[in-house]
């Protein structure tokens, strides 16, 4: 975890994230690209060009969403009073953590020397 956080860190050193203005032009662009398939969609236009307006649209939402989870990111590891502070949101996004058999069977390798898991190992 550490080493991720050092290459996050790294990352936004040399690329910083975006400002809140960044977010904010890039909600306007959502907002303007979803009007324009309204319009559109009332002037009974072709399939072809809504389906064009609408490819926009989805182009300009994945970005807003790349901006959005990447203006949350911060460099460092959190701290409070000098120590890590546990209470904050480590990843700033979805992370999914893994305990797995192996994992748990360490506490027994201590205490017993043969044991084993029977469980997928990725």
């Amino acid at each position: 975890m550490i080493s991720d956080a050092e290459k996050v860190e790294k990352e936004l050193i040399k690329n910083p994230p975006p400002s809140e203005a960044d977010v904010e032009a890039a909600k306007a662009v959502v907002k303007e690209k979803g009007e324009a398939v309204a319009q559109l969609k009332s002037a009974k236009a072709g399939k072809a060009e809504i389906s064009a307006s609408v490819a926009e649209l989805n182009k300009a939402k994945e970005n807003l969403s790349r901006l959005e989870e990447r203006s949350k990111l911060k460099p460092g590891i959190p701290q409070k009073d000098g120590k890590i502070d546990y209470s904050q949101n480590f990843f700033a996004r979805h992370a999914f953590l893994n305990v797995s058999g192996q994992l748990q069977v360490e506490t027994y390798a201590c205490a017993v020397t043969s044991v084993y898991t029977f469980g997928r190992t990725f």
